[in-house]
């Protein structure tokens, strides 16, 4: 069902016990399963730790995006300081943790669309594919190390961390 920023808040604040997300428009229950939160800390403490050292933005866990009308809540992002009660800026980072592969790729492809730089899709115990504009999209697998320099200078994520 297609609903606004306000109305996917206040499904949220009604229900605390479930997670929601936006896959392809549509309003769809996510579970919370342990792995998942896992590496979503991993992460979140990473890009913690490098934005405390790099000033790109503000490190956050599950907030609203609304882009040009489309809503995207991602797993972990960095993006600008904001108080307001959703984001309507694209992340300079956002990452994805699921093993929902083609509908989790098309929303990578449209945060790119609405002007993130770089998108992170994790698939715990497999591969990590990431995308930037303009770029093809990089499939790297544990004993690899994530760099991009370009957006993140210095950042080095060695996948052993998420994929085991």
């Amino acid at each position: 069902m297609r609903i606004t920023a306000e109305e996917f808040l206040a499904l949220a604040e009604q229900h605390p016990d479930k997670r929601f997300d936006f896959i392809d428009g549509e309003l769809v229950e996510v579970s919370p399963k342990p792995w998942r939160g896992r590496k979503q800390a991993v992460l979140a403490a990473l890009l913690e730790n490098y934005t405390q050292q790099h000033p790109v933005g503000v490190v956050y866990t599950e907030v609203l995006h609304v882009l040009n009308d489309e809503k995207f809540i991602p797993d972990v992002c960095i993006n600008e300081a904001s108080s307001a009660d959703y984001l309507t800026t694209p992340p300079l980072l956002a990452v994805e943790i699921s093993q929902s592969r083609e509908s989790q790729r098309r929303k990578a492809q449209a945060y790119i669309r609405h002007g993130a730089r770089l998108v992170i899709l994790v698939m715990p115990g497999e591969q990590i594919e990431v995308y930037q504009p303009g770029a093809e999209v990089r499939v790297l697998v544990a004993g690899d190390t994530l760099t991009v320099d370009d957006v993140l200078p210095g950042f080095q994520l060695p996948l052993d961390r998420l994929l085991p």
